[in-house]
């Protein structure tokens, strides 16, 4: 994206109370051939399972934001993020 990755994360780090886990980049593998398989993960959720719980569950996490900048607009970032999450949710649809 251009940003500053090692500063945004330093900064990131220090306003937020958690850590983000998979959040965005790529997500794949590398073949012995030299090949590989990669996704970005920015529109991605995953499902996290406690085993060791008396009762199984599960928890399903979703990560969406932009880039924003000092010219940024906060209301079309955050329909453009709400756009985003629509777009992963529609999979848990019956």
């Amino acid at each position: 994206t251009g940003a500053p990755k090692k500063r945004s994360v330093e900064i990131l780090h220090s306003l937020e109370d958690e850590d983000r886990n998979v959040y965005s980049g790529v997500f794949g593998y590398w073949c012995a051939g030299g090949g590989g398989d990669w996704s970005v993960t920015i529109r991605s959720c995953f499902k996290y399972e406690d085993a060791g719980a008396d009762v199984k569950s599960s928890e399903w996490t979703l990560g969406a934001g932009g880039a924003i900048t000092a010219r940024s607009d906060p209301v079309g970032e955050w329909e453009e993020m709400v756009t985003k999450v629509e777009s992963v949710l529609r999979a848990f649809e019956c």
